[in-house]
Parts: C-alpha cells; sequence; structure tokens
C-alpha cells in the first residue's frame, strides 16, 4: 500500500502537471474558439450572433453523439501503453480510423439534414437561415474533425498531451484570422464561422496526421505502415467504451441545454443571467475538467503496467486535488463574480440576478470537481458504462425534474424561475458525484485484490 505523504503527492503533482496542463490549454483553446466565433459573429450583426448560438446548441449535442464516441479511444491506448503493447496500439488505432471514417460520415449526413429541426423552431427566417448555413458549412469539415479526434486521444493516450495542445493553440490563432476573411471581408457573416470551421478541422487533420508520422514522440508507436481492414472485434470495443462516454455528455449537455430552454421562459433577464452565469462557471470548470482527464490517461497507464497500487494512489491524488481546485473556484465566484458579471452586461437587473446564481455555482463547486475526477479515473478503468447511467439518474431523474418543478413553484418558501432550475442543477450534481465516487471506490478496491492476488 503506498502511503499518502507529502513526497509522493509532490511526486504524482509533477507527472500530473505534465500531463494535464497542455489538456487545461487544449480545453482553453477550443473554448476560446466558440468564444471567437461569437464575438465576430456579434460584430457582424446581432441576428448573425443568434443564428451562430442558434447553430451551435444544435451542433454540440450532435458532435457528442457521433464524433464524441472517439473519446473511447484514450483509456484504450493508455492502457495498451502502460502495458508497452505497442504492436496492438498500431494496428488498434489503424483500426480505429476506420470507426472515425464512418462514423465522421454519418455526422456530416445528419448535419446537412438539419433544416426540419431548425423549421420546427419558432425562430425568425432570417436567423434559422444563418444557422443552417453555418450548419451546412460545418458539414464539409466534420469528416477531418472526427479523424482529428481519433488521432487526438490516440496521441494523449500515449501522453503525448502537450503536441494535442500545441496543434490545437495553432488552430485557435488561423481561426481568428479566417473568421475575418469569411465574415468581414467575402460577406458571409455568421455563416463565415462555420466556413472557417471547416478549414480549420481539415488543417487540424493535415497537422496532426503529418506530427504523428514525423516525430520522434510517436516513433515507438507508429501507425502508419501495413494497409490494415477494419474488423468487427475493434470497432466493437471502440463503441463499448466511447458510446457511454458519448452519450454521457449528450445527457450532461441536455440538462444546460434543457434549462436554458426553460429560463427562456421567464424572460429576457433570466436568461441572460442564466447565460452570463453558465459561461463563467463553465470556463472555471476547465481546471477541473483537465485534472480528470489526466486521471483517465494516468490510471489507464498504471492499470496497464500492472501497477495497481500507483493507480489507486493516482486516483486518490486526483480526488484530492480536484477538492483544492473547487476551493480556488469557489473563492473566484465568492469574491470576484460581480467583476467578472460586469465583463459581460451593465444591465443592473441582470447583474443583480447573475449574482445570484454565480452564489449558487459556488456550493456545487465542489461536488462537481470531486465527481468529474471520480469519472476520469473511472475512464482510466475503461469503466464508462455505469458512469453513463449515474449521469442518467443524476440529471435526467433527479436535476432536471426537481429544477422544472421548483422553477414553476408558486410557494413562496421554494426557489422558483431560474433560481429553482439552478438549485435542481446542484441536487443534480451532487448526487452524481456521490454515485461516480462510490463507482470509483468499487474498482478500488477490485484493484487491491488484484494486487493481492500477485502478491501472494
Amino acid at each position: 500500500m503506498i502511503k499518502f505523504n507529502l513526497v509522493n503527492f509532490l511526486l504524482e503533482a509533477k507527472i500530473f502537471r505534465k500531463i494535464g496542463l497542455p489538456i487545461l490549454g487544449s480545453q482553453l483553446v477550443m473554448y476560446g474558439m466558440t468564444t471567437t466565433d461569437y464575438i465576430m459573429a456579434g460584430y457582424y450583426s446581432s441576428e448573425d450572433l443568434a443564428g451562430v448560438g442558434l447553430g451551435a446548441s444544435i451542433f454540440n449535442p450532435l458532435y457528442f453523439l457521433t464524433a464524441g464516441v472517439m473519446f473511447g479511444i484514450g483509456p484504450i491506448i493508455a492502457q495498451h501503453f502502460g502495458a508497452k503493447e505497442y504492436d496492438k496500439i498500431k494496428i488498434k488505432t489503424r483500426k480505429f480510423l476506420w470507426v472515425a471514417l464512418l462514423i465522421g460520415t454519418i455526422f456530416t449526413l445528419i448535419l446537412i439534414n438539419t433544416g426540419f429541426i431548425l423549421d420546427s423552431l419558432g425562430t425568425s427566417k432570417d436567423i434559422k437561415d444563418i444557422s443552417f448555413g453555418y450548419l451546412s458549412a460545418v458539414a464539409y469539415g466534420t469528416v477531418p474533425m472526427t479523424i482529428y479526434q481519433a488521432l487526438r486521444n490516440y496521441s494523449e493516450g500515449i501522453t503525448q498531451t502537450k503536441i494535442v495542445f500545441l496543434i490545437g493553440g495553432l488552430g485557435f490563432i488561423l481561426n481568428i484570422p479566417l473568421n475575418y476573411l469569411f465574415i468581414f471581408e467575402f460577406g458571409y457573416g455568421g455563416i463565415g464561422c462555420g466556413i472557417a470551421t471547416a478549414v480549420i478541422s481539415w488543417l487540424g487533420l493535415l497537422t496532426i496526421i503529418f506530427a504523428t508520422y514525423s516525430l520522434k514522440q510517436y516513433r515507438q508507436t507508429r501507425i502508419y505502415g501495413k494497409f490494415i481492414l477494419p474488423d468487427f472485434a475493434s470497432a466493437k470495443e471502440l463503441v463499448v467504451i466511447g458510446v457511454p462516454i458519448s452519450f454521457g455528455i449528450f445527457v450532461e449537455l441536455s440538462m444546460f441545454s434543457g434549462a436554458a430552454l426553460i429560463i427562456s421562459i421567464f424572460g429576457s433577464t433570466s436568461l441572460a443571467a442564466h447565460t452570463i452565469s453558465l459561461n463563467i462557471v463553465g470556463l472555471l470548470f476547465m481546471m477541473p475538467l483537465s485534472l480528470g482527464l489526466a486521471s483517465a490517461i494516468r490510471v489507464g497507464n498504471l492499470i496497464g503496467e500492472k501497477n495497481y497500487q500507483k493507480a489507486n494512489f493516482a486516483a486518490n491524488f486526483s480526488l484530492r486535488f480536484s477538492f483544492f481546485i473547487a476551493l480556488f473556484n469557489y473563492a473566484i465566484l465568492f469574491f470576484a463574480g460581480t467583476i467578472l458579471i460586469g465583463l459581460y452586461t451593465n444591465d443592473a437587473t441582470v447583474i443583480e440576478k447573475a449574482v445570484g446564481l454565480l452564489a449558487l455555482a459556488a456550493i456545487f463547486q465542489i461536488p462537481d470537481a470531486i465527481g468529474f475526477s471520480a469519472m476520469g479515473s473511472l475512464r482510466g478503468h475503461k469503466d464508462t458504462f455505469a458512469t453513463m447511467i449515474n449521469l442518467i439518474i443524476s440529471y435526467w431523474l433527479f436535476a432536471l425534474p426537481i429544477g422544472i418543478f421548483l422553477a414553476f413553484s408558486d410557494n413562496n418558501f421554494l426557489p422558483n424561475e431560474a433560481e429553482g432550475i439552478w438549485y435542481g442543477m446542484i441536487i443534480g450534481i451532487t448526487i452524481s458525484a456521490i454515485l461516480n465516487t462510490r463507482r470509483l471506490k468499487y474498482k478500488k478496491g477490485s484493484l487491491k485484490n488484484l494486487y493481492k492476488l500477485r502478491t501472494n
């Protein structure tokens, strides 16, 4: 049993920093690209901003239901890398790329047929036309986007997170002039954001292919060589691991998207306050999110090495460190919440309501951080189905029903409207944290038993 002490903690922190900081950078880059699209489309016109926002709200859930399956590659490759099974990595990754090609094609077909979704909404024709144009343009980049995600997760599985970050950073930088070119110079408006995204997707794919082909960091696991056809066994392995991850993210997204739709009923002030608060919380969540993703790689590598004691220690480290990150985020929300809200609006009514929502957000910082840390470590175990079920229970059976009940409650003693929805989210996130930490405790117990069998 590896005992907790400061030396062991700092050694593990050094490894997590090496893996996790580039992941944090990658997540911030992705977040920044979306923010850049919104800002630049907004400078063109408010209708184009609304159109891009509406298009993105359709694109994101579809992305995680399709291309999100590629997230299953990371845990699979991480365990093989820890076990030094380099030949398996080479063969499986090539077979996974076939799956990425198929899923990317399906994703494209779905996107170019989203018109019926837009037609069912009561939005103005101008905004719907911009949204459909945006989605149609992005569709040209969905195949390379999905294959890129496969290669990204292969890279992260072998701990090459820094290279992924650098490629993502390059995409972020190029996105700004490309947005300017297509939005303003060519006059496509918000649709230009979709065109720029498609171009960036192709450039990103070509760059990561070049990196994985030529850089020395990929020499041991170089995936290029003899032509390999797909097979059912590899596709099944990826689907079994990846679908629960992608669907679990979709469940979580549906809670926040559903919250926005319900809150919109209570007027523009409530919706603006909710949007601002959620954007701030989302930015702060990048730190515990990155820690959880790093934990998936680290725990997966150690399980692959059959170093079960260290795998449990790494999972415990992630849980402990996520607690400190949550306290840091709590302090930012508590002491700087009003300042951050002021960057978005000068409307006193919106600021007042958003301050109240951020106070509620501070409550779920600890369970949210710890819960995602547990989910990350469970991914390292390739245990994704249970976490998906936990998310369905937490968000669809508790968070949304309770939030909706409170939102429309006329009882003066209960929070209602936007605050009621956020109380529902607090309950759901807390239940998710409890269920996933208990599941992780069970998996750590299994590793302890395996360690005892090996040492006896």
